[in-house]
């Protein structure tokens, strides 16, 4: 007998029968077998929750019980990696919990008022200040130091044999799944020289950004008590919430929210409450919200926090700290206005301010042309026709009239942008001034083909910065390999330029803080071409299970091929002009290598079969 999880229960009235089976809840009905209690408890179809049974119980279900496609070396490598992250936490908790090596974690715990009953409750851990502490005791206790390079977790030395740890000197925040198993670790650093701020595990077969939310395994049930999902954007204000007893709380990982978070959500709760700052940056990442809004069956709110003293920003852990913190973040949660009406009424800034008749009509045009484009003709006809009254009440139009506008304008991804604001170029087309500096015998499909693998490479870079210093496969780094002088569209090449800097410097990089300062800066251009961007790659990688890293590496391959094509062709004109200008015949049929293996052993452009080969330098 015990407390019944599916309703407020005070006094025991869960029966469990261990010699039937089953169990049954006396007060609210619930009851069944030890499937359906999963199936209910987790929000979990069946086939999900047999899988999770049978993971528990030590038995392997036959590949192909429900997907006979399904390849049996993934299950395996899921597994493998699976059995890695659990045996990275368990070191990575010991190192926090050593009286001697986790003293510099645990100070910046205490400076954070990150209490300890919270550490453990997120099972949080410390990176020592070492090289390969993690290698060695994988080495000592017969682990898989192949599984935990797939993790993430180790990398070979440049130099010499041997592993090394990728996290050293860093506070772990396990990124556990919804049934609170580790898929994942996201590592601040505790030496503000050290870069980048924070660095995230790479996406796995258990792990994608897009899809996974921090602190669900904490939060889900109290999101289904209270139907409501209230998403902040760091670790610690996840912590901070929590440590306050506002425990319906999650992050998303230095991403907006998806239409894959929002899936996720929708399994637990009826509404979502996203929490922002009052700068630009939060305004523009809000605005986001609105496409999940209009394609998802989820309400979506929007709640800013209010400035601290002196109008300073506070953030969901300062908030809190104050002494009526808990009463005012209430207040937000409670006062949010859903996305729709949270837009709308920065559109009726605009509208508003327009002194015509005319300019308020294009206005409204471009606003409902917005909506149409962001998905709002593919919601069902009920709730499209609720959601219609509401936006004819806010203009002041007829649902008939808006019907009509709607329906003349096509739903296509679309960045979202204030009412007016210029367009932005599409994901087919690169701008002009690409296609006029490229003049070396190649196609225009050639050329958008890689143009849109620019702005795929440069969407990965937003939804996972960690990549800029991935290792490609031919052992050279990204950010040396392609640098923004490279990239054939000039308006990719100002964006990545911008991103390139970021990094170099060490800066952390996400999309809104990115947004908010090419805003800031009027580039309002390159701020809706990185929104569209990172949702091209989002709606790549949506069921494809391809990770992030292996795409970035396929297109950072494309592009080094094509700008080695550029120079082949090059180098083959210089050749022709100097053997043309010598009166040399040309060989149709002069290969690649033969011009490189000639510009390694010259000074001059070629070496060719007649062409007298320079004096070697002394």
């Amino acid at each position: 007998m015990g407390l019944c999880p599916f309703h407020e229960d005070h006094n025991p009235s869960l029966y469990v029968s261990p010699a039937k089976q089953i169990y049954k809840c006396f007060v609210c009905g619930a009851g069944g077998d030890v499937f359906s209690f999963v199936m209910n408890y987790h929000k979990m179809p069946f086939p999900e929750a047999l899988r999770y049974l049978a993971e528990r119980a030590g038995v392997k279900l036959p590949t192909s019980t429900f997907s006979p496609h399904a390849d049996s070396s993934s299950r395996d490598e899921r597994e493998e990696l699976a059995k890695a992250n659990d045996q990275a936490l368990k070191f990575f908790r010991a190192m926090l919990r050593d009286a001697s090596v986790g003293t510099p974690a645990r100070d910046y715990l205490t400076r954070r008022a990150v209490s300890a009953d919270m550490a453990e409750a997120f099972e949080l851990g410390f990176a020592p200040d070492e090289w390969d502490r993690l290698a060695i005791a994988a080495r000592n206790r017969g682990w898989s130091t192949q599984a935990l390079e797939k993790a993430g977790l180790l990398s070979n030395r440049r130099t010499g044999e041997g592993m090394i740890d990728r996290f050293r000197y860093r506070l772990i925040f396990p990124i556990l799944d919804a049934l609170g198993r580790p898929i994942a670790f996201g590592a601040r650093r505790l030496r503000e020289e050290d870069e980048p701020k924070y660095l995230n595990s790479p996406e796995t077969l258990l792990f994608r950004k897009s899809s996974t939310l921090y602190g669900l395994h904490r939060a889900k049930k109290p999101i289904i008590d209270s139907q409501v999902a209230v998403v902040v954007e760091g670790y610690t204000d996840v912590i901070a919430c929590h440590q306050a007893g506002i425990s319906n709380v999650v992050a998303t990982l230095g991403t907006a929210l998806t239409a894959e978070h929002a899936r996720e959500l929708r399994r637990y709760a009826a509404k979502v409450v996203l929490i922002f700052d009052a700068d630009e940056a939060g305004q523009k990442a809000a605005d986001r919200a609105l496409e999940i809004f209009l394609t998802e069956d989820l309400d979506v709110a929007v709640a800013v926090l209010p400035e601290g003293p002196g109008g300073a920003k506070m953030d969901p852990a300062e908030l809190l700290g104050l002494p009526d913190g808990r009463e005012i973040w209430n207040h937000s949660v409670q006062e949010a206005a859903d996305a729709l009406t949270h837009q709308f009424s920065r559109f009726q800034q605009d509208f508003e301010a327009a002194t015509t008749l005319t300019g308020r009509q294009k206005l409204a045009e471009s606003y409902l042309q917005n909506l149409a484009r962001l998905g709002l003709g593919r919601q069902s006809p009920i709730r499209r026709a609720m959601i219609v009254q509401r936006i004819a009440n806010l203009l002041k139009i007829d649902e008939a009239t808006i019907s009509t506008l709607l329906a003349k304008t096509p739903a296509r991804p679309a960045p979202i942008r204030h009412a007016g604001a210029q367009e932005s170029p599409t994901t087919s087309t690169p701008d002009n001034s690409a296609l006029n500096n490229i003049d070396l015998g190649v196609d225009e499909r050639t050329i958008r083909s890689f143009a849109a693998a620019e702005r795929q490479l440069i969407g990965c870079l937003i939804r996972q910065p960690s990549l800029f210093h991935m290792t490609l496969s031919d052992g050279r780094f990204l950010d040396e390999t392609i640098t923004p002088a490279e990239l054939i569209s000039s308006s990719a090449r100002r964006l990545y330029q911008r991103i390139h800097e970021l990094m170099q410097q060490g800066q952390e990089l996400t999309l809104t803080g990115l947004l908010g300062d090419l805003a800031h800066d009027g580039q309002t251009d390159l701020a809706a071409l990185a929104t569209e961007m990172e949702r091209e790659v989002e709606q790549k990688m949506e069921g494809s299970g391809v990770t992030l890293e292996s795409l970035m590496n396929d297109l950072a391959k494309t592009l080094l091929v094509f700008h080695q094509n550029r120079e082949y062709q090059k180098r083959r004109g210089d050749l022709v002009s100097a053997l043309t200008g010598q009166g040399q015949p040309v060989d149709p049929t002069l290969s690649n290598n033969e011009i490189l293996e000639h510009n390694r052993n010259t000074a001059s452009p070629l070496r060719y079969p007649g062409l007298k080969r320079p004096r070697p330098r002394k």
